[in-house]
C-alpha cells in the first residue's frame, strides 16, 4: 500500500519509507500551541487504535502468563497447592491462547509500529474547555505545590518483579488518592485573595526565611497527598489501560495531562516494548512541550525509551499584562546501579537539553516563577557508589532541599525506595504503620532500601536508605525570590507501590509591577 498526496511520486527527503507504507514527513504545529492528537493527520489516529487494539489480545495473554508464572510475597503465603495449580493450568492455557493470537498481532504490530516514526512522543489531554478560568492576574505571594511519585505502574506480569501485583486495581487506588479535589493556588495580592496588606510577604521577608532554611529543614513525614496540587509528575506509568484510568479520574483535579510520553517501536536500531513511563498533570495549560530520548540506554532498560519532559505552562498575567510562566522538566534515569557512567552521561543530556528548550521558548517580557526538575534519578546521595553522580555539576545549576553537600543529606530526610520483599510487612502495609515506622531510626533501617555498597555501615548519625527520587529547583538569579515552605515523605501509597511519594511547595514573591 503507498499513500502519495496527490498523487505525486514523494520526495525521498520527506517521506519515511516501509515495506508497506509511506508516510509524508510531518510539521507539528508551533510548539506554543499544543494539540490534542499527536497526529498531523486525522487519519492516522484511528488507524494507530486500531493496530493497538489488534494487538492487545496477544499483550494480555502474555501478561497473564507471568502473572500464573511470577509469585508476590503474598502468593507465597498462600500456599504451595495454590501456586503450583497456577502453574500448571494458567500457563498452558495463557502460553496456548497468546500463540493462537499470534496472527491477529502481528497484523496488529506492523500496522501499529510505523506510525510511531510519525507520531508526536506525547499526547495531550485538555479538559479545561468546559471549565477554564480566566488567566489569573496574580502579585504578592505565590504557593506552587509540586508532587512526585514512581507507581510501578507496569504489566501486572512485570509490575511483579517488584513484588506488586493487581496493576488495574492499584491505579484505581492511586488515582483516588492523588485526583482529590484540588484547593486554587495560594496567591496573595493583586488577585484579590488578600485585603490585608500587612499580610504580604514581601521581598526582604522572603530572603529572610531563604536565611533561615539554611539551618531548619522543613521536613514532614505525611500520611495524606497535601491538597491543593498544582502539578503531579509521576514515572513508570507504562500499561496503557492504567494511564487511561488515571487520565479519566484525574481530569476533573488536573485539566491538563501529557501521558504516553516518549517514542514504543521501531526506534534507530532497535526495538522499545515501553514508552518512557512519565506523566505529568497540570493545573495549568502547557504553552510548549518537547521530549528527548537518551541515546545512551543499555541492559533492560534499552526496552523503554527513557528520556526527559521538558513544559512551559503559564500561572497567569501581572497587573502590566506580563505573562508569568514556569518550567517544570520530568525524567527517570537509567536504573541499573552499576551503570554510573550511564546515567552521569544522561545528567549532562538533560542539563543541555533543558538549556536548549527555555532558549527556544522564552519570549520578550516573560516572568518565569519557577523551574523544577522532578523525577527518579535511580541514584542517592548517601551511597558511595553513587559518587559519581553526587558531583555532577546538575547540582550547580538545580538545588536539591534535601541535600546538605555531596555524600551528605539534611536532618530530617529519608530515603524514598522501599525494600521489595518487605512492601507488605504490617509496619509499613498502611499509610499510619509506614509513617510510624518511618519515624523510628532503628526502624526505618529494616524497610528502607540501604545505601550501596550493601555492606557499608549503617551506623551513621542519620541514616537515610536510598533516596533516589528528586524535586530540585532553580534558585532564582535575581527578583523573584523563592523559598521552600515543605517538603514531604508520603506514606499513603503503602501496598501500592515500592517507593515513597515526595512533595515540594515553593514559596514565589511576585512584584505585580515589575517588569523582569
Amino acid at each position: 500500500m503507498f499513500l502519495f498526496p496527490n498523487n505525486k511520486k514523494p520526495n525521498k527527503q520527506h517521506f519515511i519509507f516501509y515495506p508497506f507504507l509511506f508516510f509524508p514527513e510531518c510539521h507539528f504545529p508551533h510548539p506554543m500551541s499544543l494539540s490534542e492528537s499527536p497526529f498531523t493527520c486525522p487519519l492516522f489516529g484511528p488507524c494507530f487504535s486500531l493496530g493497538l487494539v489488534l494487538l492487545f489480545p496477544s499483550y494480555w495473554f502474555v501478561d497473564r502468563l507471568l502473572s500464573c508464572a511470577v509469585p508476590t510475597s503474598i502468593d507465597r503465603s498462600q500456599g504451595c497447592a495454590l501456586r503450583l495449580l497456577r502453574l500448571l493450568l494458567g500457563v498452558p492455557v495463557f502460553l496456548l491462547l497468546f500463540l493462537l493470537s499470534l496472527p491477529l498481532g502481528i497484523l496488529g504490530l506492523l500496522i501499529w509500529a510505523p506510525f510511531h516514526q510519525i507520531r508526536r512522543p506525547f499526547c495531550y489531554q485538555n479538559q479545561s474547555r468546559a471549565h477554564t478560568p480566566p488567566v489569573e492576574m496574580i502579585g504578592g505571594k505565590c504557593t506552587f505545590l509540586f508532587i512526585s511519585a514512581n507507581l510501578c505502574l507496569l504489566p501486572d506480569g512485570l509490575a511483579r518483579f517488584s513484588n506488586l501485583r493487581h496493576t488495574q486495581k492499584r491505579t484505581a487506588t492511586i488515582s483516588s488518592l492523588l485526583g482529590a479535589p484540588t484547593a486554587p493556588q495560594e496567591c496573595q495580592g493583586i488577585n484579590g485573595k488578600s485585603d490585608d496588606s500587612a499580610s504580604l510577604c514581601s521581598t526582604n521577608d522572603v530572603l529572610t526565611r531563604v536565611e533561615n532554611i539554611k539551618e531548619e529543614f522543613p521536613s514532614e513525614i505525611s500520611i495524606d497527598f497535601p491538597r491543593g496540587a498544582d502539578f503531579l509528575c509521576l514515572q513508570e506509568v507504562f500499561d496503557g489501560r492504567a494511564s487511561g484510568k488515571l487520565r479519566r479520574l484525574l481530569a476533573p483535579s488536573f485539566p491538563h495531562i501529557l501521558y504516553d510520553v516518549g517514542p514504543s517501536g521501531p526506534y534507530n536500531c532497535g526495538f522499545r516494548f515501553f514508552n518512557s513511563g512519565l506523566f505529568l498533570a497540570s493545573r495549568y495549560p502547557p504553552l510548549a512541550a518537547k521530549y528527548f530520548c537518551y541515546p545512551n540506554a543499555r541492559g533492560e532498560d534499552s526496552l523503554a525509551a527513557k528520556g526527559l519532559l521538558c513544559v512551559k505552562v503559564q500561572v497567569g498575567v501581572n497587573e502590566e499584562q506580563q505573562s508569568i510562566v514556569g518550567y517544570i522538566n520530568c525524567t527517570h534515569l537509567h536504573a541499573p546501579e552499576a551503570d554510573a557512567c550511564v546515567r552521569f552521561d544522561q545528567m549532562s543530556h538533560l542539563l543541555q537539553w533543558v538549556s536548549d528548550f527555555q532558549s527556544e521558548n522564552s519570549e520578550a517580557g516573560e516572568i518565569t516563577v519557577f523551574d523544577v526538575l522532578c523525577g527518579d534519578l535511580n541514584f542517592d546521595n548517601c551511597s558511595a557508589d553513587d559518587h559519581m553522580e553526587q558531583s555532577h555539576d546538575l547540582f550547580e545549576v538545580y538545588k536539591d532541599p534535601c541535600r546538605d553537600c555531596a555524600g551528605r543529606d539534611r536532618s530530617g530526610v529519608l530515603g524514598t525506595l522501599l525494600r521489595p520483599e518487605s512492601l507488605y510487612h504490617e509496619a509499613v502495609n498502611t499509610p499510619d504503620n509506614m509513617k510510624r515506622t518511618l519515624e523510628s531510626p532503628n526502624e526505618r533501617q529494616l524497610y528502607l532500601a540501604p545505601p550501596l555498597p550493601l555492606n557499608s555501615n549503617p551506623d551513621v548519625p542519620h541514616w537515610t536508605g536510598r533516596r533516589i527520587d528528586y524535586i530540585l529547583y532553580r534558585p532564582p538569579e535575581s527578583f523573584p525570590a523563592t523559598v521552600v515552605d515543605q517538603f514531604l515523605f508520603i506514606t499513603q501509597l503503602a501496598g501500592l507501590s515500592d517507593h515513597i511519594p515526595i512533595s515540594l511547595r515553593l514559596s514565589v514573591t511576585i512584584d505585580p509591577t515589575t517588569s523582569l
